[in-house]
């Protein structure tokens, strides 16, 4: 069992744990049966990436992003339904993510571009929003944990990279999130016996995971800080076989540093 490098920078972390009450997100219209066409990004993806890490030479020179960015730009999610709208915010967040790498080149973290996560602005839906406010006032709005396991922010310690479909993004960001916690460096790992040690993704988001109220708060992210075991009810299932008998829960440190193929 290896653990990642180094924690969060300050404001890296404070981005982490934020509630997701900053901002209302658009009511999906009832019974919305519009659908929203990811298929450049799935073709970038998937020429550019195995998921764990990325060929940003290949992204920055691709005819892919700037076409789906531009229909992400034009876009109105208020028509999508909750799982087209699922599927909409988490490929624009990985797809602005995707372009901030290929616009900056960082030699080592996305941490070392200044404001990456807050300052940088996408045009998403007629509006200029941040990977933040996306991550926190968007996809996280919309109610279910699972949406942490699509969220790839450029990083070794993240979920893998993947695009997701609206007809099936719960399956699979669950099977997503079920490769992520199967790789003991990144995601999950046995630590004696009845001990596992998660990503630090369950620390940064614990009110979601192991929610005492609706929506999710930060009392419930502090709660399972002072607690980690009240994680594992919602986790347990997610786990590879060998570690779901563990009734205690550290943390993996995280790997800031960059995907880079």
């Amino acid at each position: 069992m290896a653990d990642a490098s180094g924690p969060a920078p300050l404001g890296a972390l404070k981005s982490r744990i934020k509630s997701p009450r900053a901002a209302p997100a658009p009511r999906p219209t009832p019974g919305a049966s519009s659908r929203f066409d990811h298929s450049p990004l799935a073709a970038l993806v998937a020429r550019a990436s195995d998921g764990w890490s990325v060929d940003y030479d290949e992204v920055a020179r691709s005819s892919e992003l700037p076409e789906y960015l531009e229909a992400l730009g034009e876009a109105n999610p208020d028509e999508l339904g909750r799982d087209e709208a699922a599927a909409f915010w988490v490929n624009a967040y990985n797809a602005c993510i995707l372009e901030l790498i290929a616009r900056w080149r960082p030699e080592r973290s996305i941490n070392d571009i200044p404001g990456a996560f807050w300052n940088e602005r996408f045009r998403i839906a007629g509006a200029d929003l941040s990977a933040d406010e996306i991550e926190h006032a968007k996809a996280r709005k919309l109610g279910d944990a699972l949406v942490h396991f699509g969220l790839n922010c450029a990083s070794r310690g993240c979920p893998p990279l993947a695009v997701y479909s609206g007809g099936a993004v719960w399956e699979e960001l669950a099977a997503n999130g079920r490769r992520y916690l199967g790789d003991e460096s990144r995601g999950a790992a046995l630590d004696g016996p009845r001990r596992v040690r998660l990503s630090q993704i369950f620390r940064w988001f614990g009110g979601d995971f192991a929610p005492i109220t609706k929506p999710p708060s930060e009392l419930g992210t502090l709660l399972a800080l002072l607690q980690p075991k009240r994680l594992l009810p919602w986790t347990r299932p997610h786990l590879p076989e060998h570690l779901r008998g563990a009734t205690e829960v550290g943390f993996l440190k995280y790997d800031w540093s960059l995907n880079r193929a």
